[in-house]
C-alpha cells in the first residue's frame, strides 16, 4: 500500500468526552507530524421502536442538525487545543459508524478513536473501535479514559513483537512513532507454556534456553529496522509470562502501546487476535493497532 500521499489524521467524534479526548490526541499527532485534521461524525440510521406504541416518524432534519452541532463543538475543541482551523475539515456521515470511518482512510495517516472501558458502555459502543481496528488499512489509535493531554509525556513507547513475519512492519511503525515523539522504545516479547505443569516441569532450564535463543533472533530482526531510525534508543524485554499480562505491565506510564493486527479467523470475521482485543479493552495507555498488509495492498 502506498502511504506517501497520506496527509490526514482522521478522528471519530460523537459529542461525548470520549470524542473530546480523541480530538485532543489527534490534534497533538497532527501538529507533531505536520498533518491535516479531519473530524468525522456518523449519524447512525435511526429507528425508534417502543413496545405498545405505533411507529414513530424520525425528523431527519433534526438528526442532521444534531450532527452538525456535534461537529461544530468538535471543531471548537480542536481550535481550543491550538490546532489551525484552516487545516481542519469536518465530515457528517450516515449509516454504519465503522464503515463510514473506514471510508475516510484513503488519505489517512491513521484513525483516532476514544475507547470506552466500562463494561456497560463497551457493550453499547465498543464494537465500533474493534471493527475499525479489525478492518482499517492504516493504524488505528484507541485512546482510553486514563489518558490526559495535560499529563507530561513519559518519553517511553512500548511495542509487542511475537517473532513472526509481522514484526518488521510493527517495529517500523513503533520506531517511527518514537522518533517523531523524541521517545525511547521498549520492545517486549512474552511467552509462557500454556499448561502450568509444562512450566513447572521444565523450570529454569527452559526459561534460560528460550531467553538466549529468542534474544539473539529478535536482536538481529530489530537491528534491521533500527538502523533506519538513528537516534532512537531501544531496549528488548523478554518476559516469561502470558502476552497480555506482560504487555499490560510494560505499558504502565507509557505514552503508547503498539501492536500488530493478527487475524486468526478471517472467515468468522475475527480479524483482531485475542491478545490485541484484551489490550484494547484494558491497556493503561493509548494503543495503536498496526495492520499487517502486503506491499501491494
Amino acid at each position: 500500500m502506498n502511504t506517501s500521499a497520506r496527509s490526514t489524521v482522521v478522528v471519530g467524534v460523537d459529542g461525548t468526552r470520549d470524542g473530546e479526548r480523541a480530538i485532543r490526541y489527534g490534534t497533538a499527532m497532527a501538529s507533531r507530524e505536520d498533518l491535516d485534521l479531519r473530524l468525522v461524525h456518523v449519524s447512525a440510521d435511526t429507528e425508534v421502536y417502543a413496545p405498545m406504541l405505533p411507529d414513530i416518524d424520525i425528523d431527519m432534519g433534526a438528526v442532521r442538525e444534531k450532527g452538525e452541532s456535534v461537529l461544530r463543538e468538535a471543531q471548537k475543541e480542536a481550535q481550543d487545543s491550538g490546532f489551525a482551523s484552516n487545516r481542519t475539515t469536518t465530515v457528517l456521515a450516515r449509516g454504519s459508524r465503522s464503515a463510514a470511518l473506514l471510508q475516510q482512510a484513503q488519505d489517512a495517516r491513521c484513525i483516532v478513536l476514544g475507547s470506552r472501558t466500562s463494561a456497560v458502555q463497551h457493550l453499547l459502543t465498543g464494537a465500533t473501535s474493534m471493527s475499525v481496528a479489525a478492518h482499517s488499512p492504516v493504524p488505528v489509535h484507541c485512546v482510553p479514559r486514563s489518558w490526559s493531554a495535560d499529563r507530561e509525556p513519559s518519553g517511553r513507547l512500548v511495542v509487542g513483537v511475537d517473532g513472526s513475519e509481522a514484526d518488521p512492519k510493527v517495529l517500523e511503525e513503533a520506531f517511527a512513532e518514537a522518533r517523531l515523539r523524541g521517545a525511547s522504545l521498549e520492545i517486549v516479547h512474552a511467552w509462557r507454556p500454556e499448561s502450568p505443569y509444562d512450566a513447572s516441569i521444565t523450570g529454569r532450564v527452559l526459561r534460560d534456553e528460550w531467553g538466549k535463543v529468542t534474544r539473539e533472533a529478535l536482536t538481529r530482526r530489530i537491528n534491521e529496522v533500527a538502523i533506519h531510525h538513528a537516534g532512537v534508543e531501544w531496549t528488548l524485554r523478554l518476559d516469561f509470562e502470558r502476552v497480555p499480562a506482560a504487555l499490560h505491565e510494560a505499558a504502565v506510564n507509557a505514552d503508547l502501546l503498539v501492536l500488530g493486527r493478527h487475524g486468526h479467523h478471517p472467515v468468522l470475521g475475527l480479524l483482531v487476535g485475542s491478545n490485541t482485543r484484551t489490550l484494547l479493552h484494558n491497556a493503561p495507555c493509548p494503543v495503536a493497532v498496526v495492520p499487517i498488509l502486503s506491499d501491494d495492498q
